[in-house]
């Protein structure tokens, strides 16, 4: 699903067009540009631009990331620079939860006047948590692939709450300061409900995964074939430049839209030919 003559894999991470790694006319703008480190082991992928690694992508509009841990007076732990996608064609999935883990703590993912939303996490006669013990038991990946995240948050030791916006650019998050003690809050995709369409491969390594959505701009879209892909503007984002998606027709066509859409190779009956 590259480009011709394009590399198409950071080991065994697909890239399809409009991401693309090397010569500049694999990939559509520098937005999209893949780094890949081979000297790794496995060979790791980066969204050049927006500095994340990456673990997936998909031509739907959709990219696993490794997720930032962002803290606050933890000792010994130095923390992950907050996001920004402002301008970028990436959005924060409402696919992914905020989890806020301390004692006594409240943890706010937005803080404007008209929204504010967070969660509240509460120890019953702790002073701390174990951290190295508690988060690797709070993303977990089930026997069908999906990712659950968060799910005993339920206010003691951590709390959780969905991703509310689909224009969502921005993750720094705001942590009260009356009490002591370590304080951390990341974005961590839940998959728990129904997805049957979008399984992900198993990285055991990564700490928290997280979802992207990505979009184009109308120069890439009136460079797709109207004629086997339907191009929409995303009604969830409000971008002045990356606001589209596009995906080939479902009567016939698949592949990827970008590059050009393939008719589906159907079988015949040959009861039907010679009868």
């Amino acid at each position: 699903m590259s480009k011709l003559k394009c590399k198409d894999h950071c080991g065994n991470i697909s890239i399809p067009y409009p991401f693309g790694m090397g010569n500049k006319d694999c990939y559509f703008n520098e937005w999209f540009e893949i780094k890949c480190n081979e000297s790794a082991y496995p060979p790791t992928a980066f969204i050049a631009s927006i500095e994340k690694e990456v673990f997936y992508i998909d031509v739907d509009g959709r990219a696993i990331v490794r997720s930032p841990i962002i803290s606050s007076n933890c000792s010994g732990r130095k923390g992950d620079k907050p996001i920004n996608l402002t301008g970028s064609p990436f959005y924060i999935s409402t696919w992914n939860s905020f989890i806020a883990v301390g004692c006594d703590i409240r943890a706010l993912l937005m803080d404007d006047p008209l929204l504010r939303i967070g969660c509240d996490s509460r120890c019953h006669g702790q002073k701390g948590i174990d951290l190295r013990e508690m988060l690797p038991k709070l993303q977990t990946i089930d026997s069908d692939g999906y990712i659950l995240t968060g799910r005993d948050c339920n206010g003691t030791d951590c709390c959780n709450t969905r991703v509310p916006s689909a224009n969502q650019k921005v993750f720094h998050p705001i942590f009260n300061q009356s009490t002591d003690g370590c304080k951390l809050a990341f974005l961590a995709i839940d998959m728990g409900r129904p997805f049957d369409q979008f399984l992900v491969p198993r990285h055991p390594y990564v700490q928290f995964l997280m979802l992207l959505d990505w979009t184009i701009n109308s120069t890439l879209m009136r460079a797709v074939d109207n004629e086997t892909a339907d191009c929409y503007n995303n009604a969830g984002v409000n971008a002045s430049e990356f606001q589209f998606n596009c995906r080939c027709r479902e009567s016939g066509y698949e592949g990827n839209p970008y590059i050009g859409c393939a008719g589906k190779i159907t079988a015949i009956d040959s009861h039907d030919i010679y009868s």
